[in-house]
């Protein structure tokens, strides 16, 4: 099964995408879909709705999980995250995909043992569970691999692999 990781965000959503055999789970594709500051939102928005679809598309996807929501003290950061979680959604939506949500926290505890990892150690955890010879790069892009290991782990837990 392949499962494809969304870490959003307005300026660079994060894409990472694992497959499962059983209880082995490895690296297929990891990038970022940016967007540029200058544009307008509603292009913002369809360029990580089309870049999520796309990407699922073309590495057949057949399960999504996104980071949810982290609601902080900035009103406008968080409807931009909102706005980005939901063009990012819509894009998986778009491939018919079931998707499942993960707090950073339980994404963070998941990876790397610790709810409150920093961005350094859930990126080399995703490295050494991955076997992969270096950190993903940029770290929205670990993120999201993050996020797709979290949704094998806890699918596999609920035995649904």
């Amino acid at each position: 099964m392949r499962i494809i990781g969304i870490d959003p965000g307005l300026g660079a959503t994060g894409i990472g995408i694992v497959e499962v055999f059983g209880e082995r789970c490895t690296h297929v594709h990891h990038s970022v879909i940016r967007t540029r500051s200058d544009a307008s939102t509603l292009d913002r928005l369809q360029a990580i709705h089309d870049g999520v679809r796309d990407l699922a598309l073309r590495w057949e996807a057949e399960s999504g999980a996104i980071e949810a929501s982290f609601v902080g003290e900035n009103a406008r950061s968080a409807l931009a995250l909102g706005q980005a979680r939901a063009a990012a959604l819509l894009g998986l939506a778009a491939c018919n995909l079931p998707v499942a949500e993960y707090t950073p926290a339980v994404v963070k505890q998941t990876v790397a043992g610790y709810g409150r990892g920093g961005k350094a150690q859930v990126g080399e955890m995703v490295r050494l569970q991955l076997s992969l010879s270096t950190v993903p790069s940029p770290p929205d892009a670990a993120d999201a691999l993050a996020v797709a290991i979290t949704h094998w782990a806890h699918s596999r837990h609920a035995g649904l692999h």
